[in-house]
């Protein structure tokens, strides 16, 4: 069973804000880990820093790109590109002025580097603008001279410097930078959004319910699993998003009364039968920031049985949890808040629900493992500006399991919905 995309138009696909980072975050992060310096390769950090958005990279392949931050000038931050980049710029304006591009893999080895070997990476359009001269007077024929160029020209020599990818750090073979470990320091910079990171974040929550709306209101009993799948694929890209392999519905669904929790396996089918509850946990992106959540679709019916007592406790967990969705708010505190209040809507055992949470931004984590003291942070606290999925999940069988995931922006008055759908399944 095919069904029609028809009414879903894709949102409107512009030019992103120049600067998408929080400088200040990240520099209060670098301070009180010691860091002269962060060289930012991988691919998320990238683009967070500069709002460059590489295309045909794939994550374990060698980055061709770096952002090289001082602390100790801030406002001068260097971008390395591979030449074939540099166009992008023309459409896709960064705050970071200083661009330097490096002969990379589309020149032949065959061919002896030239200077102007860069010329044929540049458009017409790009002619005569002053960043763009700038970036060919700067072309140097290997990338890992481009960044130790950048540190010497940023006065980093002696120094800290943090790199997200620490791997590559050593393979630079700096002589006389401390090499370590980044991660931590963007992370924290990460987890608190601008406003500009919220409506795009935003954007992406209302193509994730569009997409989930569409399909459960055209679907129906006698669809299979793995055509639902294709499904709320096809609904997305119409809507401009992007799902990635091996699929954006996350949730498996053991049959019967079998109450296990399990990821689909990509394998997965079976047949959409009247009643069944189908959990929609769904991933996926729009210019880099990704979507989560859903919630149960009953399908062709509505809650039955011990599923209508899980669907009201769960909404009530979730008023009450996304209440005291505020800064200041531990992990462990909301868990507990979650099962007490299962516990007092009459569930068998509170203890069964999953009640868990995550950052979200430009990746399902979006904040720091390890503190600046060294200290694991498993327990964290939520903050003023952080993006926080909640999920809640009381288990069953096939017609009694109730999921729900609100993906939450964190207020000092608590937690705000950014699908704002309202905690009850999707019937019929």
């Amino acid at each position: 069973m095919t069904l029609s995309m028809a009414g879903l138009a894709p949102a409107p696909h512009t030019p992103l804000p120049a600067k998408l980072c929080n400088t200040d975050r990240l520099l209060h992060a670098m301070r009180a880990r010691g860091l002269d310096a962060i060289v930012a390769t991988t691919d998320l950090n990238v683009f967070y820093l500069s709002s460059f958005s590489s295309i045909a990279h794939k994550s374990d392949e060698p980055r061709p790109y770096a952002v090289i931050l001082s602390a100790a000038a801030p406002e001068r931050p260097i971008l390395v590109v591979a030449d074939y980049y540099v166009s992008t710029f023309l459409d896709q304006p960064s705050w970071i002025e200083d661009i330097r591009p490096f002969r990379a893999v589309m020149m032949g080895l065959d061919m002896a580097p030239r200077e102007d070997d860069i010329d044929r990476f540049i458009p017409e359009a790009g002619r005569d603008v002053a960043w763009v001269e700038r970036a060919r007077a700067a072309y140097r024929p290997a990338m890992a001279d481009q960044v130790k160029g950048a540190l010497r020209d940023l006065a980093v020599a002696g120094g800290r410097v943090g790199f997200d990818d620490v791997g590559y750090g050593h393979r630079l073979a700096l002589e006389g930078i401390e090499v370590a470990d980044g991660y931590d320091a963007l992370m924290f910079a990460r987890a608190v959004k601008s406003a500009d990171e919220l409506r795009l974040i935003e954007r992406a929550q209302q193509i994730n319910r569009r997409a989930i709306e569409h399909i459960t209101t055209h679907g129906q009993a006698g669809m299979s699993w793995r055509e639902l799948n294709h499904a709320y694929h096809m609904a997305t890209t119409a809507l401009g998003g992007f799902v990635r392999d091996p699929g954006g519905m996350v949730w498996g669904h053991p049959r019967g009364t079998d109450p296990a929790h399990v990821l689909q396996s990509g394998l997965d089918d079976f047949e959409l039968e009247d009643g069944l509850h189908i959990m929609f946990d769904c991933h996926g992106t729009i210019d880099r920031y990704c979507w989560d959540g859903g919630k149960t679709w009953v399908v062709g019916d509505e809650p039955q049985g011990p599923g209508k007592l899980y669907a009201r406790a769960t909404a009530e967990v979730a008023e009450a949890v996304m209440a005291a969705m505020r800064p200041g708010a531990r992990i462990s505190q909301l868990q507990a808040l979650g099962r007490e209040v299962y516990a007092k809507a009459g569930v068998p055992d509170a203890s069964r629900a999953l009640v868990f949470f995550h950052g979200l931004g430009l990746s399902h984590m979006d904040f720091e493992i390890q503190q600046a003291d060294g200290t694991p942070y498993h327990d964290w606290i939520l903050e003023d500006g952080m993006v926080v999925p909640m999920h809640l999940l009381y288990p069953g069988g096939a017609t009694e399991r109730l999921w729900l995931e609100e993906v939450c922006a964190i207020t000092p008055d608590g937690g705000r919905p950014l699908f704002g759908w309202g905690f009850a399944p999707i019937c019929g």
